[in-house]
């Protein structure tokens, strides 16, 4: 049996974040589930951590975690990042490595964009 690959995964749904983490549990992934931005960002930016990838997950337009998100993503974080806009409203994403965009985002689509981003290596994030 192959070791799952830890994951990070910030949505400030808690309904959304609930399933999300259970469903990807059942795969070969350890699942780290955090609501709050801040912890999320910590874990991520931590350069001791054993973290494959992060998924940062916007799941209602017009809310305040679409500005947490940003700047997330704007931090210097040492993960590959994938970014599932539910809400399709945080254009220009320019920082995250990977991108689902719309409402109708499976979790294929989310298990397939796991499995490129977990094996890619991150290397320092060059100056956009």
């Amino acid at each position: 049996m192959r070791p799952k690959k830890p994951i990070l995964l910030y949505c400030a749904d808690r309904e959304l974040l609930s399933a999300t983490a259970l469903a990807l549990r059942l795969h070969p992934y350890e699942v780290t589930a955090i609501e709050d931005s801040r912890n999320a960002a910590a874990l991520m930016m931590a350069g001791n951590t054993e973290l494959v990838c992060g998924i940062l997950i916007h799941a209602q337009q017009g809310d305040p975690a679409g500005r947490l998100i940003h700047r997330l993503l704007e931090s210097d974080l040492h993960v590959p990042l994938l970014l599932v806009d539910r809400a399709g409203d945080l254009a220009p994403v320019r920082y995250a490595d990977m991108v689902l965009y719309g409402r109708n985002i499976s979790m294929t689509h989310i298990l397939g964009a796991l499995n490129v981003l977990c094996t890619r290596k991150r290397g320092p994030r060059s100056a956009a």
